[in-house]
């Protein structure tokens, strides 16, 4: 996405701070970049018991959601410009973060339909993270994480005729995370709170100068546990935050009009600490860069963010399915080489979840690239399959030694 696409979005992610919540982050316009994410998915793997092949998302990491910080819960608004994270609003072009609440572009996709991001994060003042190097970073209470969706009329022209769809708020409260969905309302002059599904007719020109029309699906409340859920040491369901985390945020911004490392410009602030040398902070490549990486760092990348967060040890999905995606799991089987799923159903392409050498008798493969529902992988979160993703699998797949499975 262009700059001028990512400030345009993130313009358009807050309207008018008004409602009536309190202690929001602070007020002064932000000179920082806005995200220009690609089309991430934030949404994930509903983590049905499937075991297959299932394309989840990762993550392995440590549960960071819930040890008990002091403080009083942050009232919820009714409204996004409630949080007091923004000024202005798309339809006047000024959806603009306020000082402090920090814009951020994550190392490669995240896919959600083509749906172009920007997303910020806000520490409270006083308070700071602690880096970790493969958990999402450690954040205090009173941290709010912000996912705008928006989608351009033209993927290739993505900063004109910019519809923004959902804003989604992670906020750190003294018991834990917890999400809260905003629909942009049709004058996009703001977002209302929307605790239950929703849906929106979405038509863009793609890449290929395609017409594309389908009912994109904003989750629920509810749903969105299905992808922020991991499983804790008691055997508790614990919330937790995805994509911030150092190996996605190692890359550049710009702030300020001056390019510094996401990372560092945190640690500047007083907003990070424990960041070791920049020669020892774990960096994740784009996915769809072939300069960034050989094809197998590739391709565990995009299965790492896109299903890890379900399909790894702590994750339901994980657990039930024994299918690990997480970018450091070193087992060949559980990362699905000849692995028969645990209940991926009949018409799922194959038998096994990777055939190395077959990515068409691969269920994997399938599962990312089909669109049908109760099929399709991640089973929330998209609509459309990502075509660039699915062929970045095959490939991978394809690469693989052949080999017979039985």
């Amino acid at each position: 996405m262009s700059p001028r696409l990512s400030v345009v979005l993130l313009a358009l992610t807050l309207a008018a701070c008004g409602s009536s919540d309190p202690e929001g982050p602070g007020p002064t316009p932000d000179s920082g970049t806005v995200d220009a994410g690609t089309g991430d998915a934030g949404v994930p793997d509903a983590g049905e018991p499937d075991a297959g092949m299932d394309a989840g998302t990762l993550d392995a990491g440590v549960l960071d959601a819930g040890p008990v910080d002091a403080g009083p819960p942050l009232a919820i608004p009714n409204v996004l410009s409630g949080f007091g994270l923004f000024t202005g609003s798309p339809a006047d072009g000024g959806l603009v973060p306020v000082e402090g609440n920090v814009p951020y572009t994550l190392s490669t996709v995240l896919f959600s339909d083509y749906a172009v991001k920007s997303r910020t994060l806000y520490i409270p003042p006083g308070k700071t993270a602690h880096y970790a190097p493969v958990d999402a970073l450690d954040l205090p209470v009173g941290t709010l994480i912000t996912k705008t969706f928006a989608f351009p009329a033209d993927l290739r022209k993505p900063d004109q005729d910019v519809r923004f769809i959902e804003t989604r708020v992670l906020v750190r409260q003294p018991s834990g995370w917890e999400a809260w969905p905003y629909v942009w309302n049709p004058a996009q002059t703001e977002a209302d709170l929307a605790t239950g599904s929703r849906a929106r007719d979405v038509t863009f020109i793609d890449l290929e100068g395609e017409t594309r029309s389908f009912r994109y699906s904003v989750p629920s409340k509810n749903q969105c546990q299905q992808c922020h859920h991991l499983v804790d040491e008691k055997g508790d369901q614990v919330m937790h935050p995805i994509g911030v985390k150092a190996r996605y945020l190692h890359r550049t911004n710009t702030y300020g009009g001056v390019e510094r490392d996401q990372l560092e410009y945190l640690a500047s602030l007083g907003k990070l600490d424990g960041l070791p040398a920049q020669a020892e902070l774990p960096k994740a490549p784009d996915a769809f860069d072939p300069q960034s990486a050989n094809l197998d760092t590739r391709a565990r990348t995009y299965l790492d963010i896109n299903c890890a967060h379900c399909h790894n040890p702590k994750g339901t999905a994980g657990i039930t399915s024994q299918l690990f995606l997480n970018f450091d799991n070193t087992s060949l089987f559980s990362l699905g080489e000849c692995k028969r799923p645990g209940s991926a159903g009949a018409g799922v392409g194959g038998e096994f979840d990777i055939v190395p050498g077959n990515h068409a008798e691969s269920i994997l493969w399938y599962r990312l690239h089909t669109e049908e529902s109760g099929k399709m992988m991640p089973q929330i979160g998209r609509t459309i399959h990502h075509a660039e993703g699915a062929q970045l699998i095959a490939d991978w797949i394809d690469s693989m030694p052949a080999k017979t499975c039985k």
